[in-house]
């Protein structure tokens, strides 16, 4: 064999083992990705109740994750944050997603502060004012308070559905505030707005976060 063959085939060879050393490399390089993704997506636990205590409460089985994980930031583009909006939250729902509930819960000492505030934003506030010749114009947010709720911690009332087609309940017990919102179902539609079904399907989970 001459030595032009020999360096043909030798050559080849480099080139195949090559080819192989690249091919193993992209398929380690690919499934160690697709192992950062799935992590990146695995759910995160909600820290304040377990999936059974949640399906418990709203008699389904449902998972509770945390808002800080890469699904709960997602699904937060529809967190209802008319309260508590910089709480810490958690995501409920089953399976066929026909349960969506948001859970914001506040703990500190000044809980009933941050309780009463809530209560004077859900009443409807001033937002702009303005004088003119003929007087002063006012502009007031659309209240979405509804009726007290008894029973439920130190103070409850029902909150009324909004602009996310979500509604639910606000509450407090000793230093916990909680805002538990549920999506309206296909078999809310049509129902008055202020009817307490969303109210109670609420108030269900925020009696296991209160305690």
């Amino acid at each position: 064999m001459s030595g032009c063959a020999k360096a043909a085939i030798i050559g080849g060879a480099i080139i195949l083992v090559g080819i192989v050393v690249l091919v193993a490399l992209f398929i380690f390089g690919l499934n160690r990705f697709a192992d950062e993704v799935e992590g990146a997506f695995e759910d995160e636990p909600c820290p304040y109740l377990s999936n059974q205590e949640a399906s418990d409460a709203v008699g389904a089985d449902v998972d509770a994750v945390s808002g800080d994980s890469a699904l709960g930031r997602i699904l937060g583009l529809i967190r209802d944050t008319r309260l508590l909006a910089d709480a810490p939250a958690c995501f409920i729902s089953d399976s066929d997603s026909n349960i969506q509930i948001w859970v914001s819960v506040y703990d500190g000492s000044d809980a009933a502060e941050v309780f009463a505030t809530g209560a004077e934003i859900a009443g409807g506030q001033v937002v702009s004012s303005t004088s003119t010749d003929s007087g002063t114009i006012t502009v007031e947010s659309e209240p979405f308070r509804g009726d007290d709720v008894a029973g439920l911690g130190d103070e409850a009332f029902c909150v009324d559905v909004g602009l996310l087609a979500s509604g639910g309940v606000f509450a407090r017990s000793a230093d916990r505030v909680v805002f538990v919102s549920a999506l309206i179902l296909v078999e809310d539609e049509g129902a008055d707005l202020f009817d307490g079904s969303l109210c109670e399907r609420a108030a269900s989970v925020a009696r296991v976060l209160l305690g």
